[in-house]
């Protein structure tokens, strides 16, 4: 498995809210130790060069979810993994055809990969609170 120590300051992603560029793609549901998952991703352009395309992907917890309110949905921590390394595309191929070479790469995702992306994620969110 690649390295997830990132090196590459124009992987920074465009903002959604800002321009409303990209795409959010749930793509997965799976369990990890008992808790059930949403791999999410997160698919724009890059900031410094909006012809190619990168991916965040996000893992939202599911447990507790009741759909009869919407009480305490917005408080769950989600946990996002850069996965722009992982990828395998061609970054000058035309956006639409960088899509579906990603799509492509995330539905074909094993779910080992899945739970050590999540891993990873986990890792960085809590060092970020030391």
């Amino acid at each position: 498995m690649p390295s997830h120590e990132h090196d590459h300051p124009h992987h920074e992603h465009t903002p959604h809210a800002e321009d409303g560029l990209g795409l959010l793609v749930g793509f997965r549901i799976f369990e990890d130790e008992g808790e059930l998952y949403l791999a999410e991703a997160e698919i724009s352009p890059y900031v410094d060069d909006s012809n190619a395309l990168g991916v965040t992907m996000v893992f939202h917890p599911l447990s507790g979810i009741d759909p009869t309110t919407d009480e305490g949905d917005d408080d769950r921590q989600a946990y996002p993994f850069d996965f722009d390394d992982e990828l395998t595309r061609a970054e000058d191929a035309p956006l639409a055809e960088q899509t579906q070479a990603i799509l492509r790469q995330l539905s074909q995702i094993p779910e080992a990969s899945l739970r050590e992306y999540l891993r990873v994620a986990r890792e960085e969110y809590n060092a970020g609170d030391e």
